[in-house]
């Protein structure tokens, strides 16, 4: 009898054993996997973020150009130059593809496919500036510059917003909503109040904005 009940107890005290171990593994594990994951997530985040700046700085040219066209008559060198303007007044394009490029070597690591996919996208700012400085050399460029922007961003954009929603659900389910309805968003708002903003300044100023459509 006593025999069979130390029997029974060096059982319970092996399966308590092994319990407790498997469970300080299972811990152990989880931590890891968190602790990995949360470092993933924030990579995911930091280059999400860098490429929504890259995204909304192509995009947010041709817009502000589109916005003034609908008040006012601009001609093709007029164009150029406003782009080049409203390019002066954007972040610094050398620090964000630096900034950008270090996003991404964030990520390389774990989605080495997704950042190559991440890079290949930040040649479309470079390209136009080059095709900016190319259209002062030649009276034609003018004329030409700024429908090829317009058509490159055109063409861009829906592969851009593609990678961002992939970067978004990687990073949480809740970041792909979010980024989604930024997204559909198409419109820059402040864009549009500041020209609205210069027109009822010229208005109380005595009179319209010349070219007021």
């Amino acid at each position: 009898m006593r025999k069979g009940v130390a029997l029974g107890n060096s059982w319970v005290t092996v399966l308590t054993t092994l319990v407790s171990a498997a469970t300080g593994w299972l811990l152990h594990e989880l931590s890891d996997y968190l602790k990995a994951r949360g470092e993933e997530k924030r990579a995911l985040g930091l280059a999400l973020a860098q490429f929504l700046d890259v995204r909304e700085r192509l995009r947010a040219i041709p817009h502000m150009v589109a916005l003034l066209r609908k008040r006012v008559e601009i001609t093709p060198y007029d164009d150029i130059m406003l782009r080049r303007a409203v390019e002066e007044f954007l972040p610094n394009v050398e620090e964000l593809q630096k900034r950008y490029n270090a996003a991404i070597d964030g990520v390389a690591g774990n989605f080495p496919l997704l950042a190559f996919r991440l890079r290949s996208k930040d040649v479309a700012t470079p390209l136009i500036r080059q095709l900016r400085t190319l259209s002062a050399q030649n009276s034609q460029g003018f004329i030409l510059l700024g429908k090829v922007e317009d058509e490159l961003v055109r063409l861009a954009l829906p592969k851009f917003d593609e990678i961002a929603l992939e970067l978004a659900r990687r990073h949480s389910w809740r970041t792909w909503w979010q980024v989604k309805s930024l997204l559909k968003s198409a419109d820059i708002r402040e864009a549009d109040e500041f020209f609205s903003f210069i027109e009822k300044l010229a208005k109380e100023q005595g009179g319209t904005t010349p070219g007021t459509k």
